[in-house]
């Protein structure tokens, strides 16, 4: 434990070091440079018809809110971040309790090295319901013991290069870091357990140059590891393997592979030391669909890969995946955080440019590996100052405990209106239902919100928020139902 804490102070001071060094080099290197510093403070007033977000004795509140913030950016020839932070203190006026609430997001993308070294980091600070099986809420103005504040940290290094026209490498490392008041045992408020966490990834390639157009072939390994503070099992996985690809025409390729695997997990359903093969067809008929499927075995598993991205029009794209993978809670946090981006106009954005939910969790944090089916359908459609989504998704995960296989389906769909240059009006409609890993516990989540917002002046915005939140649960004691209030205004200088 006393390495583990070690460790990541040492992260830390390396990280600011090595942020703080890049940027002093950076900076007065490079060419049409822009930096944007706004800080911002805003002032709210919340209504909640149940503040303890309790099934039973629902309590009413008022809460006010103070909310001071920060958001700076940097974009340059080789150099793009992004740091948004705010502080929130809320007074609940029915017994006079205060609450204080930190949040943050930041990126880091540099080209060190054009065409052959990049670094890329990313960091959050966010407010996170632990136990999806606990309370839930789509507004901040309530208590719950289930919502902790979750630190995630990623650093990743990619070098890459060419053999004359015979082979292209590639070599990537990942470090991740992941902290919350989760793994104190002796808390009894918190119902879900898990470890402050540390990953390493380490991925290498080495594949066909430009001197093969339709046979491409590709050597590779990776290793992936979480290393844990509670007393708990490590995840650890390898794999190295060869790939081929044929192509008959620039529509129509086939791929095939074959590897060796391995990882630590104790059910034999999941566990692998042994080959492992795949084999799909590549599908691209013209410019606007491209169609990726495969089939293979790992172990004692089949396992499907499936992606389809399609451009109906400029306006109007879909894009869908399936992947199965065996996987760790850090690693997954780590992809999510990985991909995501910063707007400023619409906050946290993730690849298919939406805004990101973190109120909603699929599924529980945990320190038990596992199987990871899922699937996701995304359809966005876009004209001048209005944006409309449609985005599906269902997982399932099979953990190595075998305490079973937990299911997540649902559905969301939102829009955002620019009515005119001052004034911008949002809202998104979700359902999820979900089975607990018992077999026997399903609950459906209901969520709805609307904002209004209109820029008053040159600083100051005035906005309104109305939300719904609802879940309806077999188990008893479970149901859970909150409508909230927002008026905030806020003001950049």
């Amino acid at each position: 434990m006393g390495a583990f804490s070690g460790n990541i102070r040492i992260f830390r001071l390396f990280l600011l070091g090595a942020l703080a060094l890049c940027l002093g080099a950076e900076l007065g290197a490079l060419h049409a440079q822009h930096i944007w510093f706004d800080p911002r403070v805003e002032a709210k007033l919340a209504f909640s018809d149940n503040s303890l977000l309790s099934e039973g004795n629902r309590q009413a509140d008022t809460v006010l809110n103070f909310a001071p913030g920060l958001n700076t950016r940097i974009e340059g020839r080789k150099l793009r971040g992004a740091l948004d932070y705010s502080y929130d203190y809320l007074r609940f006026l029915s017994d006079g309790s205060s609450e204080s609430r930190h949040n943050l997001f930041g990126t880091f993308d540099m080209d060190v090295w054009e065409d052959h070294l990049t670094v890329n980091s990313r960091a959050s600070l966010r407010q996170v319901f632990l136990d999806r099986g606990g309370s839930l809420s789509k507004s901040i103005a309530n208590k719950s013991t289930n919502r902790r504040l979750v630190q995630s940290y990623t650093g990743s290094a990619i070098l890459k290069g060419t053999v004359r026209n015979y082979a292209d490498w590639r070599i990537s490392y990942r470090y991740g870091l992941t902290l919350s008041p989760a793994d104190n045992l002796a808390d009894e408020t918190i119902t879900t357990n898990f470890s402050d966490t540390q990953t390493h990834e380490v991925r290498a390639s080495i594949g066909s140059g430009q001197r093969f157009n339709n046979l491409e072939w590709r050597l590779y390994a990776s290793s992936q590891r979480s290393q844990r503070s509670l007393d708990v099992n490590d995840f650890r996985t390898e794999s190295a393997g060869a790939e081929l690809q044929l192509k008959f025409n620039r529509h129509f390729s086939l791929i095939g592979s074959l590897g060796y695997a391995q990882n630590g997990l104790q059910t034999q359903a999941l566990a692998v030391d042994g080959m492992s093969w795949e084999t799909g067809f590549r599908l691209t008929p013209g410019s606007k669909l491209d169609l990726t499927m495969k089939l293979g075995k790992e172990g004692n598993r089949t396992k499907w890969y499936g992606r389809l991205q399609h451009f109906f029009s400029v306006r109007l794209d879909l894009v869908a995946s399936y992947t199965d993978t065996i996987t760790s809670n850090a690693i997954v946090l780590n992809d999510t955080l990985q991909s995501l981006q910063f707007d400023p106009s619409r906050g946290i954005i993730d690849t298919q440019g939406l805004p990101v939910d973190e109120t909603d969790p699929s599924f529980s944090l945990s320190d038990v590996d596992f199987r990871r089916r899922n699937a996701s359908a995304v359809l966005t459609w876009r004209h001048k100052r209005s944006q409309l989504y449609l985005n599906g998704n269902m997982e399932w995960r099979t953990f190595d405990d075998n305490s079973g296989t937990a299911s997540s389906w649902g559905v969301s769909t939102g829009f955002k209106r620019q009515v005119n240059k001052n004034t911008d009006l949002s809202g998104t409609i979700s359902y999820r239902r979900s089975r607990f890993e018992d077999g026997v516990r399903v609950d459906n989540y209901f969520v709805g919100s609307l904002d209004w917002s209109k820029r008053v002046s040159k600083y100051f915005t005035f906005s309104v928020n109305a939300s719904h939140s609802q879940r309806q649960s077999n188990e008893q004691g479970s149901d859970l139902m909150e409508n909230a209030l927002t008026l905030y205004l806020r003001g950049t200088f």
